[in-house]
């Protein structure tokens, strides 16, 4: 048994995590593909699979940001436009100076994620009459930040890129993302929607997650899904993950140009700072949509590789120095699991030859 099984034995043991499944490829192929530990955590439903499902959380923003950079490669938008010229709402003085690369950096200053800050209590900012009138309830207050001053994790500003997508390609997001990612990658088993038929091979944690598979009455009311709507499976996010690899191109389809890619995974934040929940960064390096790691002493990945987690429990990186796509899910009802996440990495990158 290898010292990543052992790894994650260890933590289903002790409790920390609920299961784990990890893919890793290298040069284009598949070298490891593996799962262990129970796929609900509400029922006895078995086991965790290789080709189980997952809600994909926050890694839903790189496909958000690959849909982005499609219609700025179409000429019908460009990464300094003020998000005001598509938005009306941002049209005033708090707003008005905050533009596409803002939120796609997490440094546009609107309000960030829900316990960003260590708050004890966060507030849901939809406050009453649920999503009603969203827009205007994520832009309420003043600024955390100037644009462009400093990093600051926000999941409201992929909701408006979301919504940016939907009114310049004139479709709905989530038909933006089906038509020119999922279906051309042929990602079968990557869904906004999982079917009902699919929904016994889905790994759940808590009712939470089981209550989320339901349809939702009206999607029209609510914001883009543009955030943290994707729910996917190892091997779909490999692909997804050699595309941007391979430089936009996944066999016979190319999804984007390699200019695109080059500009869209490297690094583009220096000397930002970052509270991040509770870390007092003072240079957050972060790609267009993506985290990507710096020449930092603590870093096991490879200078340049550009990554996302989704809410502590999910995991994408793509090494171009190694030709490396690394994916996993570490699902637990706690939000995060530091060796989940950071002992995985340890692990594998230190085990390269």
């Amino acid at each position: 048994m290898g010292k990543l099984d052992v790894h994650f034995l260890s933590l289903i043991e002790n409790g920390s995590i609920q299961s784990a499944s990890y893919l890793i490829a290298r040069n284009g192929k598949v070298a490891a593909w593996k799962s262990m530990g129970k796929l609900d955590g509400t029922a006895d439903r078995g086991d965790l699979q290789p080709d189980s499902i997952r809600k994909l959380a926050s890694i839903t923003k790189t496909f958000t940001t690959v849909a982005l950079m499609k219609l700025v490669e179409d000429g019908k938008l460009y990464l300094d436009q003020p998000v005001c010229t598509i938005i009306e709402e941002l049209n005033n003085p708090t707003h008005q100076d905050i533009t596409l690369y803002h939120l796609l950096t997490h440094t546009s200053g609107i309000l960030p994620v829900g316990g960003y800050f260590n708050e004890p209590y966060p507030n849901p900012w939809w406050g009453t009459n649920g999503m009603e009138d969203w827009i205007r309830k994520v832009l309420q207050g003043p600024l955390y930040y100037r644009p462009g001053e400093a990093y600051n994790y926000s999941s409201a500003g992929f909701l408006l890129l979301g919504e940016i997508i939907q009114r310049v390609s004139g479709v709905p997001f989530e038909s933006f993302v089906i038509e020119n990612i999922i279906e051309p990658l042929q990602l079968d088993r990557t869904f906004f929607d999982v079917p009902e038929s699919l929904h016994g091979q889905v790994c759940v944690v808590d009712q939470w997650d089981v209550n989320l598979l339901k349809p939702q009455e009206d999607y029209a009311k609510l914001p883009p899904r543009s955030d943290s709507g994707l729910y996917s499976t190892l091997h779909d996010m490999w692909k997804f993950g050699q595309m941007l690899l391979n430089g936009g191109a996944w066999n016979s389809e190319r999804i984007l140009g390699r200019r695109t890619v080059e500009l869209m995974t490297r690094r583009h934040l220096f000397g930002k700072p970052a509270y991040q929940w509770g870390g007092k960064l003072q240079d957050k390096p972060h790609a267009l949509g993506f985290d990507i790691a710096a020449d930092h002493m603590t870093s096991f990945e490879t200078q340049g590789t550009f990554q996302l987690e989704g809410a502590g429990r999910s995991a994408l990186f793509v090494d171009p120095t190694e030709q490396m796509v690394v994916v996993f899910f570490v699902p637990s009802v706690s939000s995060w699991v530091p060796l989940s996440v950071l002992g995985t990495k340890q692990i594998i990158w230190s085990s390269l030859m």
